[in-house]
């Protein structure tokens, strides 16, 4: 695996695991209903961020590649135009999929969370390897 994609790949586990985590105790607070709205949430934060990764790495892969900087706009705009999608989505389930705010709010939030849970182990494991051993000479 390349150093530049583990963050990357502890942001999806981690958005896996806090969507599994946000979905059963939105479960025990606000019965079946809230716990499928989290899921719900949990599943399009899940794919978002799925979806930003692929694009965001083809995107500068091909300009990195030497293609046009028009092809890497493209791309951008695939971007733009999945969040219009997300967003229209998140407002049709609200307003029409009758799902509670709160545990829909939970299952979506876990994206926003993963980034931070991820980024601090990820920080302090990189710290970590770059502390000599409690043994070791100094010079």
């Amino acid at each position: 695996m390349k150093p530049a994609a583990e963050p990357l790949t502890a942001i999806e586990r981690a958005n896996v695991v806090l969507g599994v985590a946000a979905t059963a105790v939105s479960g025990l607070v606000w019965s079946a209903r809230g716990m499928a709205a989290a899921a719900v949430g949990a599943l399009l934060a899940i794919a978002n961020f799925w979806v930003i990764r692929r694009l965001g790495a083809r995107a500068v892969a091909r300009v990195a590649s030497g293609a046009s900087v028009t092809e890497g706009l493209l791309l951008v705009a695939a971007l733009m135009i999945k969040m219009t999608v997300l967003v229209g989505l998140v407002w049709l389930l609200l307003r029409w999929g009758a799902l509670p705010v709160l545990p829909f709010t939970a299952g979506l939030s876990v994206f926003v969370v993963s980034i931070l849970v991820a980024g601090l182990f990820h920080r302090d494991a990189g710290a970590a390897a770059d502390r000599p051993a409690s043994g070791a000479a100094r010079g």
